[in-house]
């Protein structure tokens, strides 16, 4: 009676574990000098499809200030027809955002009044 029960359940780990594993993640990392008081796009824009096995468009993205302070604020956004719409928000250095798919850009705001570096890494299904 368990093998009877035990034999769907290891099927239906193996095919799940097949399904995520066509999703294919990139890694990015990203690196400049940001002016006092300016907002730049540092990644994208970059497009998310189902094509490759993944279910949404998951994206996690971090910043860090090269040198002494804060980093930038960072941020998703999403382009919707011929703009761009923000879908997350700085939480610290972090930004993740899942969703549906499409054209993605990751963005930093300087909020000071002098020069910042950055570095910063970004990761989605694609």
């Amino acid at each position: 009676m368990k093998s009877l029960i035990a034999f769907p359940l290891a099927v239906l780990m193996f095919v799940s574990f097949q399904a995520s594993a066509l999703c294919l993640n990139i890694a990015d990392s990203y690196t400049g000098i940001m002016q006092p008081n300016d907002e730049i796009t540092v990644y994208g824009p970059f497009k998310i499809t189902g094509a490759n096995g993944c279910s949404a468009a998951n994206i996690d993205a971090t910043v860090s200030a090269g040198g002494a302070g804060s980093a930038p604020a960072i941020f998703i956004e999403r382009e919707v027809g011929s703009s761009w719409s923000r879908v997350s928000f700085s939480i610290g250095t972090n930004a993740s955002y899942v969703g549906p798919f499409g054209t993605y850009r990751v963005r930093l705001k300087n909020e000071t009044s002098a020069s910042k570096s950055y570095s910063g890494t970004v990761r989605y299904g694609r």
